[in-house]
């Protein structure tokens, strides 16, 4: 498990050979601008942040009578996936400190039930090197994903 900021903003460029051996994935196809800033909270209440150039490959939220829990799995710039998951107990919503006028304004209901970005909770991020160690750190539905998206090309032109 890593969490070490530098790691993770590391901006140097590295060789499209160098990224496929990493991941599996064959990052030369597709334009260079398919990766972007990600900024991910960390840590207790998402206090801190970490960065890194990369993209969303998966997602997933899973509901329970203890919690609520959101994996994202990005890949980065380098060819290594970084897994965010953040879990926002139930029992943690009355130590809030919105969680009140938030049910008094009807209006932020999807917040309140997770559809949008929870503002409590803790974060956690780890980084792997390969999608083998991601089998058990990600749900089945995510992975499955991730497993087509190294097999198949970002995006396509279709011949139509």
């Amino acid at each position: 498990m890593s969490t070490d900021t530098r790691q993770l903003s590391s901006t140097a460029d590295v060789s499209s050979e160098e990224q496929s051996a990493a991941s599996g994935i064959d990052l030369q196809k597709g334009a260079a601008g398919e990766f972007g800033e990600v900024v991910l909270k960390v840590g207790p209440g998402g206090a801190r942040q970490q960065r890194f150039f990369g993209r969303l490959v998966g997602e997933s939220r899973q509901y329970s009578k203890v919690a609520i829990e959101t994996v994202r799995v990005y890949l980065s710039r380098k060819g290594k996936y970084v897994v965010q998951v953040h879990r926002s107990e139930w029992s943690d919503l009355a130590e809030s400190t919105d969680w009140f006028k938030d049910w008094k304004n009807w209006k932020n209901w999807r917040g309140m039930v997770g559809a949008d970005e929870l503002s409590w909770g803790d974060f956690t991020v780890e980084v792997v090197d390969s999608l083998e160690q991601l089998r058990d750190r990600v749900p089945e539905k995510i992975y499955r994903t991730l497993v087509d998206v190294a097999a198949h090309p970002y995006s396509q032109d279709l011949d139509v």
